[in-house]
């Protein structure tokens, strides 16, 4: 699926919009946490589990929208995958909105968003917060041929969030994605890993060539895994901080009113639905009205 742009040429009211509740049923396109899906990995089905969504008006309140139920998950190397939740903000939105095939437009959230939520979230209703987007890549290591492909941005908390560990080395951590446009650091799929480079256990501290950019390689990701997004099997993962550097001329890090990340989060032990969607609500709610009176 092609990259859309929209975009939101009108300003709407916050106070237009309210709680709204729905089954899957309902919202059949919730595709950016793929480890609900039947393509994420090759083994068997062999558990069922209900994958929560919560959806974050543009008004003035959260709400849950959508749940998985009894979705087949295959064999994964995740602990307590019920505790995923994808993360959206349904309604029109006052800027620009950058989506691709990781979910919905509706889906999206600006960059310093994400940061808002990933800082004031974390330790409340979630234990973890992340972001994705999905990206073309041309790539190859000293003395290859370069290959086109998809690679993933992915925020320093990704991996961690999700509960995997690396085949080799290590994965991105949150002190990778500090810096805007200055951590040159990847991790190979583990599929790129055999297929191209033959499963070179001296890949590690090697450097590549990532959309003409040299990348310190970091780790390979664990065998079966290919990323959170339906249809892209990602040969790279990169610091989504470093999202200028892979697409020349972005510029949508500090404007509020540029949506082009996808997140989803981990709950916190214990935390039920509800309790999750008033804790988020309490934090959402300031920044919609930070983002609507910004301009």
């Amino acid at each position: 699926m092609a990259s859309r742009e929209i975009q939101a040429g009108t300003r709407a009211s916050a106070d237009s919009y309210g709680l709204k509740t729905a089954h899957s049923g309902n919202r059949p396109n919730m595709r950016n946490v793929k480890l609900a899906l039947r393509t994420l990995f090759k083994t068997p089905f062999i558990t069922t589990v209900a994958i929560l969504s919560l959806a974050l008006g543009i008004g003035a309140n959260a709400a849950i929208f959508s749940m998985f139920n009894e979705i087949l998950l295959e064999s994964v190397p995740v602990a307590h995958p019920e505790q995923l939740v994808n993360v959206a903000a349904p309604g029109p939105k006052p800027g620009g909105t950058s989506c691709n095939q990781a979910g919905e437009c509706d889906q999206t959230f600006s960059y310093a968003m994400f940061r808002d939520l990933e800082k004031a979230s974390t330790g409340g209703a979630f234990s973890s917060v992340a972001a994705h987007r999905s990206f073309s890549v041309n790539l190859a290591m000293a003395g290859q041929t370069p290959i086109s492909g998809q690679g993933m941005l992915v925020s320093g908390s990704y991996f961690a969030t999700l509960g995997l560990r690396s085949a080799l080395g290590r994965l991105l951590t949150p002190e990778d994605d500090r810096t805007i446009g200055g951590e040159f650091v990847a991790v190979l799929s583990h599929g790129y890993w055999e297929n191209q480079l033959g499963a070179n256990p001296n890949v590690v501290g090697q450097r590549m060539i990532i959309n003409g950019q040299q990348m310190t390689i970091l780790g390979v990701a664990p065998r079966g895994f290919s990323g959170t997004t339906l249809g892209t099997r990602p040969y790279v993962f990169v610091p989504i901080t470093m999202r200028g550097v892979m697409s020349p001329g972005f510029r949508g890090f500090e404007d509020r009113r540029q949506y082009w990340v996808y997140m989803f989060a981990r709950l916190k032990p214990g935390m039920t639905i509800d309790q999750a969607r008033a804790a988020v609500n309490a934090i959402y709610r300031p920044i919609i009205n930070d983002v609507e009176s910004c301009c």
